[in-house]
């Protein structure tokens, strides 16, 4: 048996790498790169412009551009990484989830540090942003009580400004480059961000529409008047979708619960909201399991906790603590407060032994007539008494309340 020799008379290629752009000689038809280190590299490459890509038409990224606009500058973003990023992410999700997906606008973002100060910016962080309710973020204004993030106007570059009225698409691109490619890829990567829906219903219709067709000719020059939910009506009609009956479903909070979270939330870098978390949340779980309608702050109560979020000392809303411990963990009763009493207790007991003793039915009639003849021409006066609750019930371990 003769061993397999390679053909000398195999050609010869000269490809260049399109990685590192270098020629490299092979007698395969097939290998476009170099070396294995260079395919792996020519790979992630092309993740990252893949996911740099669906930022590029995520709502997140259009809403931090709409920001960056607001503060008038891209630096708002400055010291993100990636964890950073899916951090706020998440708070963007929770107001998403708050207004139920657009159904509603009860709720928006609120910074702690405000976007405007005198001398200072506040950043576009986690740390320094709350979901709220949108009358108490609007009354609030610029106040601000301490805490947050904020830059100072000094370190403020100009080739990082936004001005008022830039095109949105192309901030988000030079946000995806302040920030960093490979931080935007991998963000979006861990938190999974998505194309906004109406972009990925855009990108359907104009892949499937023929505009040799004059009826979707038609359609393909209203296209970008459509409002989303003509879009997505279109596209389930070309599919045949139609009368599908599917519907998004949305989860109601309330104002009780977006602070609970945002409390929690803000709790793990502000150890002292610890306390004001166990107040809403732990010490009123056994009152709101059975009155699931008073689970909601009233007014002021929803005004302490916005403050205390924002920046405002424990201290300084004590008292609404105090009187939100006190109106969940008491019955009310015709406007009087009954304290909590402890149940009642019935103890077993054995019943007494005794001696049964027989009378002849003789002495039994004897002695009744005996009893009659006493009564005989007398007038009693029946007087009902009363025994102590004690003496009738003698098992009962505890008084009731009302004895």
């Amino acid at each position: 048996m003769t061993s397999a020799t390679p053909d000398k008379n195999k050609a010869i290629r000269q490809p260049t790498c399109p990685h590192c752009k270098k020629r490299f000689r092979t007698t395969s038809t097939k290998k476009t790169y170099c070396t294995t280190q260079c395919q792996k590299e020519a790979t992630k490459k092309k993740r990252r412009v893949s996911r740099t890509n669906r930022a590029t038409h995520s709502a997140f990224f259009y809403h931090l551009a709409y920001e960056c606009e607001r503060a008038g500058t891209l630096q708002i973003l400055a010291g993100h990484t990636v964890q950073s990023l899916v951090a706020l992410y998440d708070v963007y999700k929770l107001k998403l989830k708050a207004n139920r997906y657009g159904e509603i606008k009860d709720f928006e973002i609120s910074h702690i540090h405000p976007v405007q100060g005198d001398n200072t910016i506040g950043l576009y962080h986690a740390p320094n942003l709350v979901v709220v309710p949108v009358k108490l973020n609007r009354t609030h204004a610029t106040t601000h009580y301490g805490h947050g993030l904020s830059i100072n106007r000094n370190a403020l570059v100009s080739k990082h400004s936004v001005e008022k009225g830039a095109p949105r698409r192309q901030t988000v691109q030079r946000i995806i480059a302040f920030l960093g490619a490979d931080v935007v890829a991998e963000a979006v990567k861990v938190a999974k961000i998505q194309p906004t829906q109406r972009h990925k219903v855009l990108s359907w219709l104009h892949d499937h529409l023929d505009p040799t067709v004059p009826e979707q000719r038609t359609h393909l020059d209203a296209l970008d008047s459509m409002s989303g939910k003509a879009l997505s009506a279109l596209k389930a009609k070309l599919e045949g979708k139609e009368g599908s009956g599917f519907q998004i479903k949305t989860t109601m909070l309330t104002p009780f619960e977006v602070l609970s979270q945002e409390l929690e939330r803000h709790a793990q870098h502000r150890p002292e909201l610890t306390e004001v978390l166990g107040v809403i949340c732990k010490r009123v779980s056994p009152f709101t399991a059975l009155h699931m309608s008073r689970t909601t702050l009233n007014e002021e109560e929803l005004q302490a906790v916005f403050d205390v979020l924002h920046g405002k000392p424990v201290d300084a809303i004590r008292d609404v603590l105090t009187e939100f411990v006190e109106r969940h963990t008491s019955t009310m009763d015709n406007g009087e407060r009954i304290p909590p009493y402890k149940p009642i207790v019935f103890k077993a007991q054995r019943p007494a032994r005794g001696v049964a003793t027989v009378q002849s039915p003789v002495s039994v009639a004897a002695d009744a007539r005996s009893f009659a003849d006493c009564l005989d021409g007398q007038e009693l006066d029946a007087v009902p008494v009363l025994l102590p609750l004690s003496e009738l019930y003698p098992m009962v371990d505890h008084p009731l309340p009302w004895e």
